[in-house]
């Protein structure tokens, strides 16, 4: 046959596919998660791994046949020589958060560390947060009351002496560096007047002049310290507490490279200090 000349390239040949052009079918979806959990009774740890990883992208889907296996899956998280011990925890997590079992959850998803990725932003994630920040303030709660004196509604000096779960602690303080990183102050000075952290409190004043936020009162230290002036001196925080908020803004407005008397003046107004008053006029 004469050659093809390029002015017909309607008659040219079709190339023949490559392995590049080649394309694969996709693969069939999972219907059941049967398979992978008959996976987790294998001897081989790849296997088990390899189920696991399989299984804790599909429990929305599968939690219900999932969760006959969790014996099996917590008995890996309890199995320290099992490498991926926090992904088995993971999937617990998981299951328990289907189930509605969120007492559960959130014990699992301690033991899952840092694969509990508080930036997920997730029904899951945000749910648990929400069931950690809680309990990690009314922790912190009860140990301000203990080593204060004071007694809010509900306080046990009992709780207050148990160590708190340093994989809440933990947790939580993932959450609240993502969100002083994000400058979410505002959700943060709310955890930490929940928890009676004043060192967390100041912390934020003062990172509004080396990282201001979006909203008016954290632009600045000083916007930031006004603010929390008028918030510290409302019936939102309890009056066992009030004191010592007003002295840690004294503290922070003494500090300040520049003097800022007017907020000084009202807070020493505030704590009932007269002589300060009097010195700085």
């Amino acid at each position: 046959d004469a050659p093809l000349s390029p002015s017909q390239p309607h008659l040219r040949r079709p190339a023949a596919p490559t392995m590049a052009t080649a394309v694969l079918p996709a693969p069939a979806p999972l219907t059941s998660s049967v398979g992978l959990l008959a996976m987790l009774e294998e001897s081989e740890t790849q296997i088990k791994v390899h189920a696991l990883q399989k299984l804790e992208r599909v429990v929305p889907d599968f939690w219900a046949e999932i969760s006959e296996s969790l014996p099996d899956i917590e008995a890996l998280y309890e199995d320290e020589a099992f490498p991926q011990r926090r992904l088995a925890a993971l999937v617990a997590s998981k299951v328990y958060y289907y189930l509605g079992e969120y007492a559960d959850a959130l014990v699992f998803a301690l033991g899952a560390e840092t694969l509990f990725n508080v930036d997920e932003g997730s029904e899951y994630v945000d749910t648990l947060l929400a069931k950690a920040i809680d309990e990690y303030c009314k922790q912190h709660q009860q140990r301000y009351e203990a080593a204060t004196g004071s007694q809010e509604e509900g306080g046990s000096s009992t709780a207050a002496e148990a160590p708190i779960d340093r994989r809440l602690i933990d947790l939580v303080d993932r959450m609240v560096e993502s969100s002083l990183e994000r400058r979410a102050y505002q959700m943060v000075m709310g955890l930490a007047l929940e928890a009676r952290r004043t060192d967390l409190i100041e912390r934020i004043i003062l990172l509004c002049d080396a990282k201001p936020g979006e909203l008016e009162h954290d632009a600045s230290t000083i916007k930031m310290l006004e603010y929390c002036f008028g918030l510290f001196s409302s019936a939102v925080v309890p009056r066992s507490f009030r004191a010592t908020l007003i002295a840690l803004l004294v503290t922070i407005y003494r500090g300040l490279p520049a003097p800022e008397y007017l907020g000084l003046a009202r807070c020493l107004a505030q704590a009932g200090d007269a002589a300060g008053g009097a010195a700085i006029l």
